[in-house]
């Protein structure tokens, strides 16, 4: 950004946010005066500083620390303010939840829930409403540490087990509900996630269940099984399983079979069979499905017992997404 008006009107274009400035009455530490411009701000009922950086060969902490102790002495929100910056300091940033904008490019502000490409890089971006399966199972392992910020597109491709077109897809789609930011590097894209607390919370408020329907069978369907239901619960927890075995099944392996010949009735079924509209193996452990996905499974289910597990699955779920920061 070369001057405040540049830098104004790119978050009013790119955010509809009016941004007001305002001027500075607060003693700020000399070395912060001469390392930044300093603009003060009110956006959307925030009070804002932005740091312009005037020196893009300064070590990133440096930057980070001056942002800490802004927040610490004033009442605002430091912004740092970057002509470039390239995928690592970007991650190290997000990670860091520290809000930065760069250049007719990404403005991350975690504190207002803001992290966005603007039309000035992606000008016939599609806007979706929801997550699409490969959106939300790239989110999946994400959270589970099996897809990292930095992969390349072909890279979580393999991982999923999806063809490049469906899993770039998936990723525009999830930029575009600001999960995440694909910054490209030479010929190549990187992919960079928010943090994965605020994925996982955004996450749980909108999830779905994978399970698209359930029928009972006296007889496995595959060699390959993949525990669910109680019987992935059991494996997690101390709860003790139910005599009927769930198991969980991807659609695409019932189309050449006849459901009604498998069908049986609940009362002689060794089995409960849930059809996925997805791979259930995929991110699992020791043959039983992740324990992100019976959080959403066993939601609803109004019994103590169950909802004491969830949330003893819940809590070491978050221990582990709280150990990155």
């Amino acid at each position: 950004m070369n001057t405040k008006k540049d830098l104004f009107n790119f978050i009013e274009t790119s955010t509809n946010w009016v941004v007001n400035e305002k001027e500075i009455h607060i003693k700020m530490p000399l070395y912060i005066k001469a390392a930044y411009e300093l603009w003060n701000t009110e956006i959307a009922g925030f009070g804002i500083l932005f740091l312009k950086i005037k020196d893009s060969q300064i070590d990133m902490r440096i930057h980070q620390n001056a942002v800490k102790k802004i927040e610490e002495l004033y009442p605002c929100r430091a912004v740092l303010v970057f002509e470039k910056l390239d995928g690592r300091n970007v991650n190290s940033l997000i990670k860091k939840h520290i809000s930065f904008v760069i250049e007719n490019k990404q403005i991350y502000m975690p504190f207002a829930l803001i992290q966005m490409q603007t039309e000035h890089i992606k000008a016939n971006q599609k806007k979706y409403n929801e997550l699409t399966v490969d959106a939300d199972t790239i989110l999946i392992g994400y959270l589970d540490n099996i897809i990292s910020n930095g992969m390349m597109i072909k890279e979580i491709s393999q991982i999923t087990n999806r063809d490049f077109r469906a899993v770039s897809n998936a990723l525009d789609i999830l930029e575009s509900l600001n999960f995440l930011n694909i910054e490209k590097i030479g010929r190549s894209k990187q992919v960079y996630f928010i943090p994965k607390l605020e994925a996982y919370e955004r996450l749980k408020e909108n999830n779905k269940s994978p399970i698209k329907y359930t029928f009972y069978t006296q007889d496995i369907l595959d060699r390959e099984t993949t525990f669910s239901g109680y019987s992935a619960l059991s494996k997690y927890t101390s709860l003790i399983d139910e005599s009927v075995k769930t198991i969980a099944v991807s659609q695409k392996i019932l189309k050449n079979m006849n459901i009604q010949e498998l069908e049986c009735d609940k009362d002689t079924a060794n089995y409960k069979i849930e059809v996925w509209d997805r791979e259930p193996s995929l991110f699992s452990y020791n043959n039983t499905i992740n324990p992100l996905y019976l959080l959403r499974i066993l939601k609803n289910i109004e019994d103590e017992r169950t909802q004491y597990a969830l949330e003893e699955i819940e809590k070491n779920i978050l221990v582990k997404i709280k150990e990155d920061y």
